[in-house]
């Protein structure tokens, strides 16, 4: 018993009732998935941590990005009133704006938030500018203060800068460490200077989290422009929105069905009034973002589908759709297909842009964790210089610094019929008896019910002495702390000697 096809003939066989039906088959499956999650959430298990990298970067200035640029200031061009700001100069490190939207810029000492990167030379903030017209003004700045978490991330479990990924560092320490958690409230108490900035973090604070928009409907077709699409095939598909680099939730799915080769699939994104989803062009006149600017889209395909009978072969698992084309040799090859804020539509055209080995889609429903680094982390290890080919640029001048994290991760769905639940074999004999008691639950069979939560309880504590990481802890009683020339103290510490 390992993949999700083997615990669900466990169920059957323990229940004594096994049809051959696939919606009963889909109602298992997502029992099984939750009985999966819940004993995965119970406790810290120490197979749930996953390391990773955190990417910092450096603020962006009028100084900063010289190298590829211009050998003198890049001027910003702005008008009191207006929301665009125009750069003299394009800004390597604004190409990737999943990075920089959602993120402060300072102009003439006041903050705003950066709404949309029109281009490497255009930029968007969220409301009119209030300060004095520039034609070449040098003091802006765009800040990183705020960094998303992993999609997978349940709880944050440490930030720290070690001697990897970039080794330079000789002897025992390492080069700063450990990053420290700060409840929000004692980051307010303490008063901290949030826009303080060192090379490196001391801190981070937890930030509140981000929502984005779930999508609403599609509409499929098949284009008139050529693709490499086969006949008699059929494709069910679906899309999301993508704001700040953050994706939101799945939208209705459609089902398309080929009846002619050498054609391709149209998307044409659409609310639940049938009308299309597209922002507005910037009009100089806008005061405040037009409904849906930086909302881009992506679009994702079902894996878990027979594409001969147009049938699910189960729970449905997306897949994002990339840029692929008929050009293996090409640097956005792999990247994800992105439809702009402005597009009502995207043709997707060659078979390999539905690539059964792509990036899943994590069920996070848009819910998205954010930390911030205190102080803003404004220091780099190495620089990365511009590589041109012709006139296209194949890598951008970049500064790197990166952290390490370790965080408890959300599982991958158990979707197809093959995935295996990522615990240790122990574990699958509980998500079938967690799994009998909803059944038995849901059938009002309470007795049978309670038999098997005993059962999964009593195996969960065995296990928890092997897979619970135990901390050492050494309990020191609150000192007495000196306040305007006086000591303080907490009246509720005072004990009574007898």
């Amino acid at each position: 018993m390992a993949n999700l096809k083997a615990l669900r003939e466990k169920v059957k066989n323990i229940t004594d009732y096994s049809p051959e039906l696939q919606q009963f088959n889909d109602q298992l499956d997502e029992l099984i998935n939750d009985a999966y999650y819940c004993i995965w959430t119970m406790k810290r298990w120490n197979f749930a941590t996953k390391l990773s990298t955190l990417r910092f970067h450096v603020d962006i200035t009028a100084t900063t990005d010289l190298e590829n640029t211009a050998a003198t200031a890049v001027n910003m061009n702005i008008t009191r009133g207006q929301r665009k700001a125009t750069l003299s100069a394009a800004i390597d490190r604004l190409h990737d704006p999943d990075i920089w939207e959602g993120q402060p810029i300072e102009i003439d000492t006041m903050e705003y938030t950066i709404s949309k990167i029109i281009s490497r030379t255009e930029i968007l903030i969220d409301r009119a500018y209030e300060g004095t017209s520039y034609n070449d003004y040098t003091g802006w700045k765009i800040k990183k203060r705020w960094y998303t978490l992993p999609e997978d991330c349940l709880e944050l479990l440490y930030l720290g800068h070690r001697d990897y990924p970039y080794v330079s560092v000789t002897g025992s320490q390492n080069p700063y460490g450990k990053s420290t958690a700060i409840l929000p409230r004692r980051e307010e108490d303490l008063d901290l200077r949030v826009d303080r900035e060192m090379s490196y973090a001391e801190g981070y604070i937890t930030s509140p989290s981000v929502i984005i928009n779930p999508a609403e409907k599609i509409e499929l077709t098949i284009t008139e422009a050529t693709g490499n699409f086969p006949n008699g095939k059929s494709y069910e598909l679906c899309w999301a929105f993508l704001k700040d680099g953050k994706i939101g939730a799945l939208s209705e799915p459609a089902v398309v069905t080929f009846d002619a080769s050498n054609k391709g699939i149209g998307v044409k994104f659409v609310s639940w009034d049938d009308e299309v989803i597209q922002a507005d062009t910037y009009n100089d006149k806008d005061q405040v973002a037009s409904q849906w600017e930086g909302y881009r889209k992506v679009v994702l395909w079902n894996k878990n589908f027979d594409k001969t009978t147009a049938e699910r072969r189960g729970l449905p698992c997306w897949l994002f759709v990339t840029v692929g084309g008929s050009n293996r040799n090409e640097l956005n090859y792999l990247d994800t297909l992105i439809a702009e804020d402005t597009a009502s539509s995207i043709d997707i055209l060659n078979v390999n842009q539905l690539d059964n080995g792509s990036k899943r889609y994590i069920e996070i429903d848009g819910l998205h964790q954010q930390i911030r680094p205190y102080p803003r982390v404004n220091g780099y290890d190495f620089e990365v210089v511009q590589i041109k080919s012709g006139v296209t640029v194949t890598t951008f001048h970049d500064y790197v610094r990166e952290g390490v994290i370790r965080y408890l991760e959300k599982p991958q769905d158990l979707l197809l019929s093959t995935d295996v639940p990522k615990m240790p074999y122990e574990f699958h004999q509980l998500i079938v008896y967690k799994a009998l008691e909803d059944i038995y639950l849901k059938l009002g069979q309470q007795g049978l019910a309670t038999t098997y939560e005993r059962k999964y309880m009593k195996e969960v504590n065995n296990l928890a002495k092997r897979y619970v990481d135990k901390i050492d802890q050494r309990v020191r009683r609150g000192q007495f702390h000196m306040a305007h020339g006086r000591p303080t103290y907490d009246g509720s510490t005072l004990r009574r000697l007898s």
